[in-house]
């Protein structure tokens, strides 16, 4: 049986390294370590493990709060808090990010060990009451249609490498930029609005919350050269309903006949 890969978070790198060796003394691996909440989305995409050691006060783009938050909605991967921060400010803030944990420090290893235990049975009980089927980033990544994960603000979360390559702008340069930014595009049809920016374009054909819904747009990326694409966009929601942020899909106008039965894979939209 495969070992539990756990992602660690920590920006101190004593505390981090011993933390690493007690999680090997249970069994579990220690599949990569993040020392801000920008860094740990990019590691939880790069890895997929089983599950998350997030401390709170972390620099960055986003604190570790933030990046539990979206790593456990758009990922689907539990998060355990493992912090110095004990305040009701603390807690309230981590209580939102719905965690699957929560260890103030110092523990102990049986603390330790308990909280991660629980917190993988939870987590598997909560994916079966709600039917949410994860999604393995590997198969993602090895799309030949660009897929976007984009939050309620219109910034990057996630894109893969067909994104990157259809929009000219890779997923470490995209992470956490809004797609306006990222995105140099002009309407195929040219009644189209062009004041319309992509991201109210997005939210736009999304409000129909049906996947074919489609705009077809020209994307410039560097050298001059165009692109031709067809941008479906979804809604992304949680357990509760509630709208979390967007998942577009890019396909390249390219024998779009054969192209245009893709879908995106069971278990993004929820």
């Amino acid at each position: 049986m495969e070992s539990t890969e756990i992602l660690i978070v920590e920006d101190d790198p004593a505390i981090s390294q011993v933390l690493s060796g007690t999680l090997s003394t249970f069994g579990y691996s220690v599949c990569g370590h993040a020392r801000s909440g920008d860094e740990a989305i990019l590691q939880v995409i790069a890895t997929n493990p089983d599950l998350v050691m997030m401390d709170i006060g972390l620099e960055g783009i986003c604190d570790g709060i933030v990046a539990a938050t979206y790593i456990h909605q758009f990922f689907s991967v539990p998060v355990v808090f493992c912090t110095g921060q004990s305040g009701g400010d603390s807690i309230e803030r981590a209580k939102a990010a719905q965690p699957f944990g929560y260890l103030s420090k110092p523990f102990s290893d049986q603390e330790l060990y308990g909280t991660i235990e629980i917190a993988l049975n939870s987590h598997a009980l909560f994916m079966r009451r709600f039917g949410i089927k994860g999604c393995k980033l590997n198969t993602l990544l090895s799309l030949d249609t660009g897929i976007l994960f984009l939050n309620n603000d219109g910034r990057v979360l996630f894109s893969n490498p067909s994104a990157g390559y259809l929009t000219g702008c890779s997923h470490n340069e995209a992470f956490f930029r809004h797609i306006n930014d990222i995105v140099d595009w002009e309407p195929v049809v040219s009644m189209m609005d062009e004041e319309f920016s992509l991201w109210s374009r997005i939210t736009e054909t999304s409000m129909i919350d049906l996947i074919g819904s489609c705009t077809d747009l020209t994307i410039r990326i560097a050298g001059g050269r165009k692109r031709h694409v067809r941008l479906q966009a979804m809604r992304k929601r949680d357990y509760r309903g509630a709208i979390i942020g967007y998942i577009i899909k890019l396909d390249e106008m390219i024998n779009m006949p054969a192209r245009a039965e893709k879908r995106i894979p069971a278990g993004l939209v929820q």
